[in-house]
């Protein structure tokens, strides 16, 4: 019985890992750590500074400023640009009328937030290309 409860148990992880891989592209590196709590900062002075309790970002969609909750992190981290490398690394947003929000977070190499910008909102991928 053990090993059919670990086959499926490791059957189910790969599983769950291959759908997050084909959704968010990238692997994440050694980096992820230093990433997120870069990521996590940035988040926390923004909405200390906002004075409201919430994460302002600008939607280009809507022409407007929004009042996000933070969630969670993504686990994936992707390297970008051949002559100056930065990190893209994603991140869960709540608006409060419930929609939902996937940030990417541009990061440098010293781990500094250099920009966001909208990834998904409510699923629907925003188009945009970055080299």
């Amino acid at each position: 019985m053990k090993p059919t409860v670990l086959a499926l148990s490791l059957l189910l992880c790969v599983m769950t890992n291959l759908a997050y891989a084909e959704d968010h592209p990238g692997l994440a590196t050694e980096h992820r750590d230093a990433l997120h709590n870069a990521m996590s900062d940035h988040i926390l002075r923004l909405t200390e500074l906002n004075g409201n309790g919430s994460y302002p970002t600008f939607d280009p969609e809507t022409r407007s400023l929004l009042q996000l909750e933070f969630k969670s992190f993504h686990d994936s981290v992707e390297i970008k640009g051949r002559e100056n490398p930065y990190f893209v690394s994603c991140s869960n947003f709540i608006a409060e009328d419930g929609t939902k929000y996937d940030i990417d977070f541009f990061v440098s190499q010293h781990y500094a937030v250099v920009a966001t910008i909208i990834h998904s909102k409510n699923g629907k991928k925003t188009p945009y290309d970055v080299h």
